[in-house]
């Protein structure tokens, strides 16, 4: 089956990738910069269920926190994501396994 990649729109936790792909942390507040005065601009409201979609896409964000405070959020694989902030596929997970050699185990018999 070949991969194909979606165009069109780009949804709200592709935008929030794209503010990451730096592979810096970044602070919440400078989320809401980014989208301050957009219409995407309540992006805060639903972050971390948008930081949950970027884990669904295939992202690993880590997040920092300060006690029970977020204070920072990381993408550690923004190599794995494209300018617009879409998961172009690993590699390594398209690779097909090699044949195995079915091996045939023969159990002793035992005499009691």
């Amino acid at each position: 089956m070949a991969l194909t990649v979606r165009k069109g729109k780009i949804n709200r936790h592709e935008k929030i990738t794209q503010v990451l792909l730096s592979g810096k942390p970044v602070s919440p507040q400078e989320i809401a910069d980014v989208f301050k005065g957009t219409n995407q601009e309540a992006v805060l409201y639903r972050l971390s269920t948008n930081i949950y979609n970027i884990r669904k896409d295939g992202g690993i964000v880590k997040v920092i926190k300060q006690g029970r405070k977020v204070t920072g959020y990381q993408l550690v694989n923004n190599d794995q994501f494209d300018a617009n902030g879409r998961f172009k596929s690993n590699q390594q997970l398209q690779t097909k396994a090699s044949p195995v050699k079915p091996v045939v185990v023969q159990q002793p018999t035992v005499t009691a």
